[in-house]
C-alpha cells in the first residue's frame, strides 16, 4: 500500500508522473544542483519507481543529490515533463552555508555543486530543463504564503 500524500493533498495519479523533486527553501532562496553534463541548474529529483510513493521518491532524490535528509511536506505542483514538486524542509544548518558548495562525494560524477539561488533571478537559460523554471517559481511563491 502506498503512503498517503502529505497533508492529504491531491496530486496526479502515479501513472501521470515521471519523477518527483524537492523545492528546498533556504531564507529567500532555493537549493538547486548544478548538473555536471549541462553546467546548468536543476532540481534535486529522482525518477519514478513502482515501489515508492511520490513523496518517498522526492525524499530519496534530495538525499542522493544533496546529502540533506529532508522532510517532505505538501505537494506544490507539476512540471511539463511530469515532475511532481514537493515542499521539502531541511534542519541541518543549510542557511549558514555559502551560496555555492560541494556536493557529497557519492554524487560528484553527476553534480558539480549545490547552489542557493533566488528563483526570480534565474532565466530559462540557467536551468537544465528550461520548462522547470515557472513551476519552480510557482512552488516557491506557494511557500511564502
Amino acid at each position: 500500500m502506498q503512503d498517503l500524500p502529505p497533508n492529504n493533498v491531491n496530486f496526479p495519479l502515479d501513472s501521470e508522473f515521471n519523477a518527483a523533486a524537492c523545492v528546498i527553501k533556504t531564507q529567500e532562496q532555493v537549493l538547486l544542483i548544478k548538473n555536471k553534463y549541462s553546467d546548468k541548474l536543476d532540481l534535486p529529483k529522482e525518477k519514478r519507481t513502482n515501489t515508492l510513493s511520490a513523496a518517498c521518491i522526492a525524499h530519496r532524490g534530495a538525499w542522493t543529490q544533496t546529502g540533506f535528509n529532508v522532510e517532505v511536506n505538501e505537494y506544490l505542483g507539476v512540471t511539463n515533463e511530469g515532475v511532481l514538486l514537493f515542499n521539502c524542509k531541511v534542519d541541518a544548518g543549510l542557511d549558514t552555508l555559502s551560496n555555492s558548495f560541494s556536493p557529497p562525494e557519492w554524487v560528484k560524477q553527476h553534480v558539480l555543486s549545490l547552489e542557493k539561488v533566488s528563483p526570480f533571478l534565474l532565466d530559462h537559460d540557467a536551468m537544465h530543463n528550461a520548462d522547470d523554471l515557472i513551476p519552480l517559481r510557482d512552488g516557491y511563491t506557494k511557500l511564502n504564503k
